[in-house]
């Protein structure tokens, strides 16, 4: 290993996160479904032309970083981060930390440890000397993240995080999706299908068709209703309770995105918690071409 670490925490140790057992299984979920689907897998997922910009920030912040650093990558996912910086600056030494069974990247120099939270690192004291977050730290508790950061990190670590805001594409899309879900499962829909009535069913089709023109799975979940209509009551009580159970998953991690990012006033507050173990600290935001705002840039030295 590149670095002094304490024996990995036991897979157990994600129930103690403060979150509770649910996000990290949640997360283990994605993480593996999105690894089978995604090629080349490392890659996350930002729309518009925010992939370049967002790889650009990373090589700016690979320069700056002295020779064979090691940097650690928190809440880093598949490595995205950690592969992007290796492939600007191959002499760097990359450990992420995921509280998910997220994959295990491939990758010299990358040395990816599931199943361990931010606020609770098994590494020694001072053996970083840099940390990066893409998409991650604000999705912990960033008071303690902070104590553990100023713990594990060398005076005058350099530290990059990309946090999501608020306005991005990525909370709209995410936002968009969760409400669309969401009524393709209300009450309403789901009293249209427990009656039985074709005629009722197509109703609210209609409707959802016409509210969320854009969402794929308002059809896919309206037509799977249509053709089991004519199953017994208790056949589309099951169904539906099965049909809930499966996109309950990916309403929890959108309503985690909604609530992760940050507003102007809400950035405020999450840095004061965030100064508590660093020296000095700079936001900026990381925008599109067309001016709209990809991430917050929060940097600074330790």
């Amino acid at each position: 290993m590149t670095h002094a670490a304490r024996a990995i925490l036991p897979p157990i140790a994600a129930a103690r996160h403060p979150g509770g057992s649910t996000g990290p299984m949640l997360w283990s979920t994605f993480w593996q479904e999105f690894n089978l689907e995604t090629v080349p897998h490392e890659r996350c997922y930002i729309p518009g032309d925010g992939r370049p910009i967002v790889d650009r920030h990373w090589a700016h912040f690979a320069a700056t970083l002295p020779r064979s650093a090691q940097v650690i990558d928190l809440a880093c996912g598949a490595g995205i981060v950690g592969s992007t910086l290796l492939r600007c600056r191959s002499d760097l030494h990359v450990t992420g930390v995921d509280w998910a069974d997220v994959p295990i990247a491939r990758v010299a120099n990358l040395e990816i440890h599931p199943w361990v939270c931010m606020e609770q690192l098994p590494f020694d004291d001072g053996c970083f000397d840099a940390a990066v977050s893409l998409y991650g730290i604000e999705y912990g508790d960033i008071a303690k993240t902070a104590g553990e950061l100023a713990r594990v990190l060398k005076a005058g670590a350099r530290f990059s995080f990309l946090v999501h805001h608020q306005e991005s594409e990525i909370l709209r899309e995410g936002g968009a999706r969760r409400r669309a879900v969401r009524e393709a499962l209300s009450g309403k829909v789901k009293a249209a299908f427990l009656s039985g009535r074709l005629a009722a069913v197509d109703l609210q089709r209609q409707r959802l068709k016409a509210q969320f023109p854009a969402d794929p799975s308002v059809a896919l979940i309206a037509d799977y209703l249509r053709r089991n209509i004519m199953r017994t009551r208790a056949e589309r009580q099951a169904l539906w309770q099965k049909l809930a159970a499966d996109f309950d998953p990916e309403l929890s991690l959108l309503l985690h995105l909604e609530r992760s990012a940050k507003s102007p006033a809400g950035m405020g507050v999450w840095l004061a918690s965030l100064l508590s173990g660093v020296t000095r600290t700079s936001v900026s935001l990381l925008r599109r071409a067309s001016g709209e705002p990809i991430a917050w840039i929060v940097e600074g030295v330790r």
